[in-house]
């Protein structure tokens, strides 16, 4: 969001009485002096048990109030509420497509749990509702919408302990047609994507300290003040917002409170704030410069009533080191919308052109276009639908356009996750075109016989490769054919895709799970072996950065265990060998040489290891399966239950290096320079690495760990 320096109350800004006051066209407004609304007709508040007006503040909570259009006078609640009714002349009874409300508020004790500033009545008659209880993952500042669209409002909140627990806050919700935000001190902390309009039968009051349920049932309890409180039939400016927040400085100092600092790398990302993740991934190279267009998502698919919701998120590099945050690239403009999907952005003639998907309200699908002239700033096209599923393909499945440019005929082909209607079940769908405005149908480019998200499509050096899903096929020529190479898979990431970065590379990029669709962004730089087939590695730009190698003591769990903390030695043909070095801190960087006597069978390593059995995160290999995996230790032994797993990984039997990089709950690991796995590994406390061989004698060498910087 952006903002505009407009109080007086920096000395930087310009004097706040030359600018107009947000509150001028309100359909009400409480200042909290007395029961007055400042506004014409009035609709006054009548106090219902303990709710005093016009307590003066001091100080500095004096002059933030008067900064942001208050009075200097609060109502301090003590278990009552204000009553406003339905309006003087039914003011409040508002209607159609946009809304605003403010309340500056606190609570000295932290508690919250209560109604704040509603106009209840019941989840399928509300219309607004402010409020603070705990959701399931503690305190949490919350608002509900409600329309004619749907019996279930839509809900917004924030983590009280994120903003703030016992601080003054401006609470602002904006709603504005196709989008509703909750703004926390000029933050935007949530938002969502409305269907319909407000609903218009709603006789209840509107209330401040409470909520109306039932047939003239009022809950009360909140304890603390509001300085003011006020509602407008329209949608503030962003101008409007950060008058009512403080001003932009003050803003911007709350943006890094709330949701930290910028960050200074993609790998292991998301977007900051509650309820966000990143999905599916389109990095696109041009002139220099990688752009990762990304799914912005909020609440794991579950915004929009389940439809998703997901817009164009854009960020840009030039080294892959420092990264420049954009505007949203394509973001939702009509309520109609049910989410803007996963495509492909190609640079042609001086034009951008993204192209996308859009779902509709009924889960149908259709292929839409967008173009800019600097990459940054997008604009949506018409025809809209610009292509849209034939006759013979099921109209739920038709998405993730690829484009790109055949280099031999010159034509553009277009790659689309479809479903055939004729029993062949999944396929990608091809579309062609000469100007990348009028697409012709074409048959099928594959058909897997299940459908297979996100088709992406490159040459590199000679080899043409898909990917698709979770694998990949390649094949000596565009037209085929196309094979699937053992392993089909590159990783345990899904839906990755690929862009070029530089002369001869090529990164891929992908998102990790975090207990539903979407999470942490992943970046791996492709390997291209001596037969075509595909590997991946650390991209060594975006390792992070660490601090002096830790000083590491070794002790013997088992016998036959040799060596000191950089070389450790496990002898266990006839059963098992274990060892711990540590300590080893919770987000490190860990590289070591693996040394395995001829026909291993199992060893493994395991990170946050404790004094408990079964704790932390165990990388096993298993070289007579050619396996690798991640996974929950055992009880005394090496474990089996995986959460991860790579197959066909070749070499295991020979020497190879390991990379690890732990951060929070994520476990990285690189093998041999040509194979990656990922990993959320459970919370755990432990600080030791453990060594474990079973049946094995095998050596771990050149044993480095290093601290993640902060």
């Amino acid at each position: 969001m952006s903002v505009v320096c407009l109080t007086s109350a920096l000395a930087s800004c310009a004097p706040a009485a030359a600018q107009p006051s947000p509150f001028a066209d309100a359909v009400a407004v409480w200042h909290m002096a007395d029961a007055r609304d400042a506004t014409e007709p009035r609709s006054d508040l009548a106090a219902v048990g303990d709710a005093q007006l016009g307590v003066p503040l001091e100080g500095a909570e004096r002059e933030a109030s008067l900064a942001r259009g208050g009075d200097g006078l609060v109502a301090r609640f003590a278990g009552g509420y204000l009553a406003a009714g339905q309006g003087a002349g039914g003011e409040l009874n508002l209607t159609g497509k946009a809304l605003t409300m403010c309340l500056r508020v606190r609570d000295p004790s932290g508690r919250w749990d209560t109604p704040l500033f509603s106009k209840h009545g019941g989840h399928e008659r509300l219309v607004c509702n402010l409020f603070a209880t705990d959701l399931g993952a503690g305190m949490a500042l919350g608002f509900e919408l409600g329309t004619d669209w749907n019996e279930r409002p839509l809900q917004l909140s924030v983590p009280v302990p994120m903003v703030g627990p016992t601080d003054w806050h401006d609470v602002i919700v904006r709603y504005a047609g196709a989008k509703l935000e909750l703004l926390v001190d000029g933050v935007l902390v949530d938002e969502e994507w409305p269907i319909g309009s407000l609903r218009t039968e709603n006789a209840e009051p509107c209330l401040l300290g409470a909520e109306s349920y039932g047939e003239g049932n009022v809950k009360a309890g909140f304890h603390g003040l509001v300085d003011h409180a006020a509602l407008w039939g329209r949608a503030l400016s962003d101008e409007e917002v950060a008058l009512l927040s403080g001003g932009a400085e003050v803003v911007a100092e709350r943006e890094r409170a709330i949701l930290g600092p910028p960050a200074t790398s993609l790998q292991y990302w998301r977007p900051p704030g509650p309820n966000t993740s990143a999905g599916d991934c389109m990095p696109f190279y041009h002139a220099g410069r990688f752009h990762l267009f990304y799914l912005f998502d909020r609440r794991h698919h579950g915004s929009k009533w389940a439809l998703g919701a997901h817009q164009w998120a854009h960020a840009s590099t030039t080294d892959l080191v420092h990264w420049e945050q954009h505007p949203l690239a394509i973001p939702i403009t009509d309520e109609a919308e049910g989410s803007i999907c996963t495509g492909s952005v190609i640079f042609h003639e001086g034009t951008y052109y993204g192209f996308f998907a859009t779902r509709r309200l009924d889960g149908t699908q259709y292929i839409s276009l967008a173009t800019s002239a600097d990459g940054i700033r997008f604009t949506k096209q018409q025809p809209n639908p610009l292509a849209k599923p034939p006759a013979g393909y099921d109209p739920m499945h038709f998405r993730d356009p690829k484009v790109f440019r055949d280099s031999a005929t010159g034509l553009f082909r277009m790659l689309v996750t479809a479903r055939l209607t004729d029993g062949r079940d999944g396929c990608i769908a091809q579309l062609t075109s000469r100007d990348l405005l009028r697409w012709e149908q074409a048959e099928p480019f594959l058909v897997p016989g299940r459908v297979t998200d996100c088709p992406d499509y490159f040459e590199w050096n000679g080899w043409h490769y898909l990917l698709a899903e979770f694998v990949y096929w390649m094949a000596p020529s565009l037209d085929g054919p196309w094979l699937q190479p053992d392993p089909d898979r590159l990783d345990v990431l899904y839906v990755p895709k690929t862009a070029e970065f530089g002369a001869d590379r090529r990164l891929y990029v992908s998102w990790l799970p975090d207990g539903g669709w979407g999470g942490d962004l992943v970046f791996r730089e492709l390997v291209q072996l001596e037969d075509g087939r595909l590997g991946t590695q650390f991209v060594p730009e975006m390792v992070p950065p660490t601090g002096p190698a830790a000083a590491l003591s070794l002790q013997p769990l088992t016998g036959r265990v040799s060596g000191d903390a950089r070389a450790v030695g496990l002898d266990a043909e006839d059963g098992l060998a274990a060892a711990a070095l540590g300590p080893v801190p919770r987000d490190a960087r860990i590289q070591l040489r693996v040394r395995p006597e001829r026909y291993a069978t199992r060893f493994a390593l395991c990170v946050h290891g404790g004094e408990g059995d079964a704790e932390g995160c165990e990388l096993r290999f298993l070289p007579l399966g050619r396996t690798v995996e991640l996974g929950r230790p055992g009880k005394g032994t090496i474990g089996t239950e995986a959460w991860a797993s790579i197959n066909a990984v070749e070499g295991l039997d020979r020497p190879f290096n390991v990379q690890l990089i732990t951060k929070g709950d994520i476990v990285d690991v690189c093998v041999g320079e040509r194979r990656t796995i990922i990993a959320r590994c459970p919370a755990g406390s432990g600080q030791q690495l453990l060594l474990a061989a079973d049946h094995t004698t095998v050596t771990f060498e050149g044993i480095e760990v290093r601290a993640l910087a902060p």
